[in-house]
């Protein structure tokens, strides 16, 4: 703005100076012009100075602001590579190390003792960081087990598939899923397709199936989730015309040991068509105990 108006000062002495040839103006109107250029002047200077005070204001603040947030970031990666690698080290060597939950760090402690006392020690499990850097770097200082963990306990878990197409199954009958692909504690049996608690606990379970398209009406069916002889779950899936239809059941419940898991078609609705399984989509059974 400034600049503007000493431009059309300096604008218009020339025009006066030199538009008829000659000087028109009075010394007066001359040392007025004058005054007001350098009063202009004394603005500008002053106007550059605040900017310049205002812009190393600003840049000083920027540079606090970058080392704090540089010394905030290397003390967070400091923290959480500590934590992971405390937390890696109790979690692979047991028998070792062990985080306290009251702050006091890391103190050696041995599994016999605790049996034999009674206690259980405790571990503080801490946030880990979701960067993949961090976790990189928390790998290469912790010492790879050679073999892997035992786990504290029998694990109890199975997945299987039916191998093809049953066809017109009727109603009430249980599915036998022969393709075994996990069977941790050897529960499930393939041969009849049922699952045999080895444990009392809580277990999770679920199963899926695909129902074949034939008609133009579309083809439907019904499978229930069947507990020691009760209904716990059921599914029902239809086909569209042209199309396969498909669903999926999940179930948490408390089992005993001994009693009896396994998939059947409706107890009073045989349903139509065929429940497909191949390699586009199987149809399966799986479950495992959480505790």
């Amino acid at each position: 703005m400034i600049l503007n108006k000493l431009f059309v000062v300096l604008v218009w002495l020339v025009i006066n100076f030199s538009g008829k040839g000659r000087c028109e103006m009075s010394i007066e109107d001359l040392h007025r012009d004058v005054l007001e250029l350098r009063k202009l002047i004394v603005e500008m200077t002053t106007t550059i100075a605040t900017q310049n005070s205002r812009i190393a204001y600003l840049q000083r603040t920027l540079n606090r602001q970058r080392s704090y947030c540089h010394r905030e970031k290397l003390q967070k990666e400091v923290q959480d590579t500590k934590g992971y690698i405390n937390y890696s080290v109790a979690k692979n060597n047991p028998n070792t190390m062990v985080m306290t939950n009251n702050g006091s760090g890391v103190v050696s402690s041995n599994r016999g003792d605790f049996r034999s006392s009674g206690r259980r020690p405790s571990v503080e499990t801490p946030q880990l960081p979701f960067q993949s850097s961090l976790v990189r770097k928390g790998r290469l200082l912790i010492p790879q087990p050679t073999q892997p963990p035992h786990p504290s306990h029998n694990a109890t878990a199975f997945y299987a598939y039916l191998s093809s197409d049953v066809a017109h199954p009727g109603q009430g009958q249980i599915l036998k899923f022969d393709a075994v692909k996990t069977n941790a504690g050897n529960g499930y049996h393939p041969n009849s397709g049922i699952f045999i608690a080895p444990e009392t606990g809580y277990y999770v379970f679920s199963w899926t199936s695909r129902i074949k398209h034939y008609g133009s009406t579309g083809e439907d069916h019904a499978l229930e989730l069947i507990i020691n002889g009760q209904i716990f779950g059921s599914i029902y899936m239809k086909s569209l015309t042209g199309e396969d239809g498909q669903a999926t059941g999940l179930a948490t419940a408390h089992v005993n040991k001994g009693d009896d898991v396994y998939i059947q078609t409706h107890h009073q609705d045989p349903g139509s068509g065929a429940i497909r399984s191949d390699f586009y989509g199987r149809s399966s059974f799986t479950g495992w105990k959480l505790y």
